[in-house]
């Protein structure tokens, strides 16, 4: 079977920056509004933080490499979304009454799977022994979703209320000119554009 020529750092580094945004998109959500639907037709935002994850584990890590689950459990319950055809009709492929996970079992979740994912990506075989292994197209669905997702995200988060979002901490209203420059230091104060 041949093996397929992956630049691991590059992927490695891929993936890292893709989870690092994710954890920045969902840390702009106020807790007490994790477990609400900003838009009827789709989970709750708790699903969406473990389905990152999971999807992840496997596509890339089970279909493509033929690894077994990391919580059985877990990548089933955000395995897959809802597309429903009306508001009635949107309920969780759990069912009605699934009761969700906390954010900090979900963040320990996607912290387990993130370490086996980095670990394959540094270390396994890749082979196109497996059909979802053709051109390492398992390694690329799963880096491409999590990007994908990331803009659908925040597409829902403009749904939410105002009072439900958290300010980034660097965050510095449009100015009309300002740089990068203009930021404060690290732990500093800000200095005038106009001295």
């Amino acid at each position: 079977m041949r093996a397929l020529a992956i630049d691991r750092p590059a992927v490695v580094d891929w993936y890292l920056r893709n989870r690092a945004r994710s954890r920045a998109i969902f840390d702009l959500i106020d807790p007490a509004a994790y477990y609400s639907r900003p838009i009827a037709l789709r989970n709750p935002i708790v699903f969406y933080e473990g389905h990152l994850p999971a999807f992840s584990i496997i596509s890339f890590l089970r279909r493509g490499l033929g690894h077994p689950p990391i919580d059985a459990r877990l990548e089933k319950l955000f395995e897959r979304g809802i597309d429903p055809d009306s508001a009635e009709a949107a309920v969780p492929r759990s069912g009605a009454g699934t009761m969700w996970p906390s954010r900090d079992e979900v963040l320990a979740f996607a912290a387990r799977a993130d370490d086996a994912i980095v670990s394959a990506l540094e270390r396994a075989e890749f082979l196109e022994d497996r059909p979802a292994m053709q051109r390492a197209q398992a390694l690329y669905t799963a880096l491409e979703h999590e990007a994908m997702h990331q803009e659908t995200l925040l597409y829902m988060w403009h749904r939410l209320a105002y009072e439900q979002k958290i300010r980034p901490p660097l965050w510095l209203p449009p100015s009309g000119g300002r740089t990068s420059d203009d930021l404060p230091p690290e732990g500093g104060s800000h200095r005038s554009v106009n001295p």
